[in-house]
């Protein structure tokens, strides 16, 4: 991207910066730097830097971002205590609650023939 695409000539130290940033080579950078005013140049500089390091710490984000998708997600532990339970209800047989259901039942059919 050229600077001739902005409607007017850099006016302060962010445009000099802007208009830096927007060039693909060092060189044409080190010529806009230098063609900003001597009292701008400190913080065109900073501009500049803080763009350049906030571009390296995101892709430093992309990259290490990327890797932790290629590995996938970190597996969950694996339970070594199986003697632990939750209740003390112990797991019943269904042969025992289907006798129970039908002792129930059978008691309340003679009730129902009685009445």
């Amino acid at each position: 991207m050229s600077t001739s695409s902005h409607p007017h000539p850099p006016r302060s130290p962010r445009d000099y910066a802007a208009a830096i940033l927007a060039e693909g080579t060092r060189e044409r950078r080190n010529e806009l730097l230098q063609a900003c005013p001597e009292e701008w140049r400190p913080l065109v500089r900073a501009h500049v830097e803080d763009a350049f390091a906030k571009v390296k710490a995101y892709r430093e984000m992309m990259d290490r971002r990327t890797q932790s998708m290629r590995h996938g997600p970190i597996p969950a532990p694996r339970v070594t205590d199986t003697s632990y339970r939750i209740s003390n209800f112990t797991k019943s047989a269904p042969e025992v609650g289907n006798g129970h259901l039908s002792a129930i039942r059978a008691s309340l059919a003679t009730e129902a023939t009685n009445a």
